[in-house]
């Protein structure tokens, strides 16, 4: 990417944007140097009012012209964007997700250019507000920058069920974005169902394939998400997100990523898991100093925090104690604040600090009554502890977190 502007550029809603239900101290977009970073767009008018509740046709698109209207605002368009991830709810039966889906994405079509950005897509337990259906993310870039990147398209892959102009992966100079990899086949069937391992294996080949495509290897992933199929077990009793990073350290050999997981539902009937990856190739990477061990859910070979090429990611961070359960059980916003102390405390490692997080990610736990409130509680700590600090932020209410207890998990990307 060239040398890293420090200039932040952090657009705030006005006149007829979207809003919160109340004031949070979050931008809805934040431009640093070539990069772009959209938060997840809502269905929302200025005053907080949840738009077209239910219908997922409308939702979807009045998602996407907010996004087209921050784009709009650094003089980008969809064509610019290199990443989008898109968090959705459906209540349905898994056999019936697929339509629902196509149908969505049937008006997403309208708006995703060719070739498109790389894409994940999964089912959510909800978000911030009753009601909502659909949140849209992404990562876009502007400058010489959109002129120099590359597409990646292994020949040996899977596809959509339906033709779609996304991609696996971008080059764009150090850096590789992996798009969502799910164990299907070239029709977009699932592949290896049942068989837990053997799909997370086939994620990784194709994983592989996308870094092999655009000259890197897994020693050059910087993060991971990995989103899993929730309240599901192995039949030894171990639970899917510890046998998938289990298989998943079978993959690195030098410096391990950072990691992020959280239950959802898929897509295809059949699938367990889906993962998505960013890369960056920097042979001066650092892996920051680990949380004290018994506080994370992730295998101790996995960094903590990785600085490659002037970024800085942060894994999944949440309130687990040394003994492996939750901290302050039952308390959002206690928890709220052990992870982003936790935050805090692997950015100065790098000699940065929360006012360098340009992209903030909750993943919370919340049944639908209270979802508003505690999201609200969050936005509140967050505000507390950085009131300097305004990155663009995607909160999503997931089925479960990796360790009973947990209510919430925050990781980002900081720029120094």
């Amino acid at each position: 990417m060239g040398q890293i502007m420090m200039t932040r550029d952090h657009i705030y809603p006005e006149g007829e944007d979207w809003n919160w239900l109340e004031d949070t101290p979050f931008a809805h977009s934040v431009g640093v140097g070539d990069q772009v970073f959209i938060a997840g767009q809502q269905t929302l008018d200025a005053n907080g009012k949840i738009l077209d509740a239910g219908d997922i046709a409308a939702q979807t698109r009045n998602v996407f012209e907010n996004m087209k209207s921050a784009l709009a605002r650094f003089g980008l368009g969809f064509k610019d964007l290199v990443r989008i991830n898109t968090y959705y709810v459906f209540d349905g039966a898994d056999e019936d997700a697929t339509q629902y889906w196509e149908d969505m994405t049937r008006i997403r079509l309208e708006y995703f250019p060719d070739p498109g950005p790389v894409g994940t897509a999964v089912r959510v337990k909800g978000m911030p507000y009753d009601g909502q259906l659909i949140q849209i993310e992404g990562v876009a870039l502007r400058g010489e920058t959109r002129s120099n990147r590359q597409r990646i398209m292994p020949a040996e892959s899977w596809d959509w069920s339906i033709a779609l102009p996304l991609s696996q992966g971008w080059r764009v100079g150090e850096q590789i974005f992996v798009g969502g990899q799910i164990s299907a086949d070239a029709q977009g069937k699932s592949v290896h169902v049942g068989d837990l391992a053997a799909q997370t294996r086939n994620i990784y080949k194709f994983i592989g394939n996308v870094l092999g495509d655009a000259g890197a290897s897994f020693d050059d992933v910087v993060h991971l998400k990995v989103c899993f199929k929730h309240d599901s077990w192995e039949p030894s009793g171990q639970s899917f997100a510890d046998r998938i990073m289990d298989v998943t350290t079978e993959y690195f050999s030098g410096p391990f990523p950072v990691l992020t997981a959280f239950g959802v539902d898929l897509l295809y009937p059949g699938l367990d898991l889906e993962i998505d990856a960013m890369a960056i190739v920097d042979p001066a990477r650092r892996t920051l100093q680990k949380s004290v061990p018994g506080e994370r859910y992730q295998p101790d070979n996995f960094s903590d925090g990785v600085s490659a090429a002037g970024e800085i990611y942060v894994g999944g961070q949440t309130a687990l104690g040394a003994d492996g359960a939750a901290l302050a059980a039952g308390d959002i916003g206690a928890q709220s604040r052990i992870a982003f102390e936790r935050l805090a405390a692997v950015l100065a490692a790098d000699g940065a600090t929360l006012d360098d997080v340009v992209k903030l990610n909750l993943f919370f736990v919340a049944d639908d009554a209270g979802s508003a409130e505690a999201f609200h509680a969050v936005s509140a700590v967050w505000a507390d502890m950085a009131p300097g600090a305004h990155p663009a932020m995607t909160p999503v209410r997931v089925h479960e977190l990796v360790r009973d207890g947990l209510l919430v998990q925050a990781d980002c990307i900081a720029l120094k």
